[in-house]
């Protein structure tokens, strides 16, 4: 009996060293559980839907921008779980899309307030407004600085961008997800025939010079305030001797470019085509 005493005596010391061992085999530092590094901006915690919806409940909990409100005002407004809308008030307050007030108090920024109001009827034009916030933001700026690199981006090059430039925590790999998607709802990029992100005005260019073809015709961007003369600065003679000739438009576009600015600029290129092509019958 004493044997079999000494031997489950010695069997406990064995064990109790067990941990003190672990632990200096790592350097005598213990690893913390679900440690990992902060992330340089706030990501957001759920899809573009959702934020639409967020955005829009601020707008009209504030009485569209008059009053500050705070997450559980705007969940109630839009039928939201308040702990939705406070994951997501750091990312939306860090991208311009709401304006602290006072502690735990927001107010939409007058870009989101005018999405919010025109939404309702013209969802597509009203994007714009957001699009001019996210073009400053630092995702906005990310993406630019890639285009200026490649002509097109792929969502998981997207999602390493914003990871290199927000988190070095792979557990984030969601919201970057979420945050990709976010500018896709909102149109900030378009996608090609193989379903991979390119740059607006690239794109619009794209469609513009599909419909035409004949001289080339130089179009820039209305200039708020000034009046915009009925037709292009430049019209190219146009070359006789050839049987096909080809036009190209080039238009100055920014992301902040509304659709409802395109459309004009557009309209005005083949007013001035129409023209140039009646004098040449």
């Amino acid at each position: 009996m004493m044997d079999d005493l000494e031997n489950r005596t010695d069997q406990f010391e064995a064990e109790a060293k067990l941990p003190e061992e672990d632990t200096a085999s790592k350097g005598g530092k213990p690893e913390k559980s679900g440690a990992k590094l902060e992330s340089t901006f706030a990501l957001p915690a759920s899809g573009p839907e959702v934020l639409a919806k967020i955005l829009k409940a601020y707008v009209i909990a504030s009485k569209q921008g008059a009053e500050a409100v705070k997450y559980t005002d705007v969940a109630a407004v839009g039928s939201l779980h308040p702990t939705v809308v406070s994951r997501n008030n750091a990312f939306l307050s860090q991208g311009g899309f709401i304006l602290p007030e006072r502690y735990g108090y927001f107010k939409p920024s007058p870009e989101t307030t005018d999405y919010a109001k025109k939404a309702p009827w013209d969802e597509e034009n009203a994007k714009a407004h957001i699009r001019e916030l996210i073009a400053s933001s630092w995702f906005g700026e990310t993406v630019q600085q890639q285009f200026q690199l490649q002509d097109t981006l792929t969502r998981a090059q997207l999602i390493k961008s914003f990871g290199i430039k927000a988190t070095p925590d792979h557990s984030e790999a969601n919201r970057l997800g979420y945050l990709v998607d976010f500018l896709d709802h909102f149109e900030f990029f378009l996608k090609d025939g193989n379903g991979n992100y390119i740059p607006r005005s690239k794109a619009e260019i794209q469609d513009v010079r599909g419909s035409y073809s004949g001289p080339a015709v130089a179009v820039e961007r209305p200039l708020a305030g000034r009046e915009q003369p009925m037709f292009p600065e430049r019209i190219d003679a146009v070359d006789t001797d050839r049987t096909s000739p080809r036009i190209n438009i080039n238009l100055n576009l920014t992301p902040a470019t509304t659709d409802e600015e395109l459309k004009q600029l557009v309209k005005k290129a083949k007013t001035a085509l129409e023209l140039l092509l009646e004098r040449n019958e």
